[in-house]
């Protein structure tokens, strides 16, 4: 009797705890006109998570469809007091994959802003991947006014989210304001294979500048298509860049001519909006490392990229001044830089996102 009295006190007391603790915060959702950050205009009255427009679904092909849902690139900054910060939310796919952990394609990423020159503190926190997700932030430094940015999963698509703040404690949404730097890429600038999305390549970059990069890369299928060209042409961007090489393919019949055909008319009608913004074209950026055996891989990335940046050279050549390269070399992958020798693991991804920022900084970003 005196054991199931004690453990009837026990449960009591935990249930207690439970609803103490859940009383300590107050919850607010994360959904709202322009709480996200890195997408495009349109989307700032969208009421999800995805990063297509709506007017873009019977104009795009399926799976570029599909994959304009996840949640690659968004983020949202915030301000607040609270000492503990959780964040729960639902995804609709799968929470890992083969090649890249649940952290990556599933998982969300913490930083905080300390001061105004810019410097970044990353949060780490207790993680339960279930059929709800949560994410609790707490035990941290962080300055009186500093900037949070939460990163959305890189590979999923997200339901609904919320998040929760110590009771008492302020929270508030900001938003930049300021001209964007547009990425329109592939599976390796949607963020394979990060093992969290901080180290995506894009949302390192966004660190690195006082701009809101909008990711639109989708992978398998970043092909320099029409629709999506037409949605960020209308963008007021920084810099555009294109890195969609990995995704066009040379071998087939006439795949010279068309590759160079698809980069002309991307230039073509990002220029009718923006004759002098920067245009950045990317490489393969495994085109070449050295002593890789499979050379076959090697040969076909090769191809691919000098059929590109001899595309470019003709461009430049004709007049084009606001027109760059950024080569597989200039990324400077090796032997470790990789998952799968086309994906980059996180210390890929940190070179890769070294070398757009060098060149960026050089163009005065």
């Amino acid at each position: 009797m005196t054991y199931w009295k004690e453990n009837l006190l026990g449960s009591l007391f935990c249930i207690c705890s439970f609803f103490a603790s859940a009383q300590e915060q107050v919850t607010q959702p994360v959904l709202g006109t322009a709480i996200l950050q890195g997408r495009v205009q349109v989307m700032d009255t969208v009421m999800n998570f995805g990063r297509l427009p709506i007017e873009l679904k019977d104009q795009v092909r399926k799976p570029v469809w599909g994959l304009g849902q996840n949640s690659a690139g968004v983020y949202l900054d915030f301000k607040t007091s609270a000492k503990t910060i959780t964040v729960r939310y639902q995804v609709q796919g799968g929470l890992a994959m083969p090649h890249m952990p649940t952290t990556g394609v599933s998982g969300l990423d913490l930083y905080v802003q300390e001061d105004k020159a810019g410097q970044w503190s990353w949060i780490h926190g207790k993680y339960s991947f279930k059929d709800t997700i949560s994410y609790t932030f707490s035990q941290f430094n962080a300055p009186k006014d500093g900037t949070f940015r939460l990163y959305l999963p890189l590979y999923n698509t997200v339901s609904w989210m919320d998040i929760s703040v110590d009771k008492g404690a302020d929270l508030s949404f900001q938003h930049q304001k300021s001209k964007p730097i547009i990425v329109y890429g592939t599976s390796i600038a949607q963020g394979a294979c990060a093992s969290r999305p901080g180290l995506a390549w894009t949302n390192w970059l966004g660190r690195s500048f006082d701009k809101e990069v909008i990711n639109l890369a989708f992978s398998g299928n970043g092909r320099l298509e029409q629709p999506i060209l037409d949605l960020i042409k209308v963008e007021d961007a920084a810099v555009f860049i294109l890195d969609c090489i990995p995704n066009l393919d040379v071998k087939e019949e006439d795949g010279e001519r068309k590759l160079i055909a698809l980069i002309e008319n991307a230039v073509r009608t990002i220029r009718e909006k923006h004759p002098q913004v920067p245009i950045v074209m990317a490489a393969h950026s495994s085109s070449d490392v050295a002593h890789i055996a499979n050379t076959n891989t090697q040969e076909d990335y090769q191809a691919r990229s000098m059929v590109a940046e001899q595309a470019i050279k003709q461009l430049q050549g004709r007049g084009d001044k606001n027109l760059y390269w950024i080569s597989s070399q200039d990324f400077g992958l090796d032997l470790e830089s990789t998952v799968d020798y086309a994906h980059p693991n996180d210390y890929g991804m940190d070179k890769i996102a070294k070398a757009y920022i060098k060149l960026l900084k050089g163009l005065g970003l």
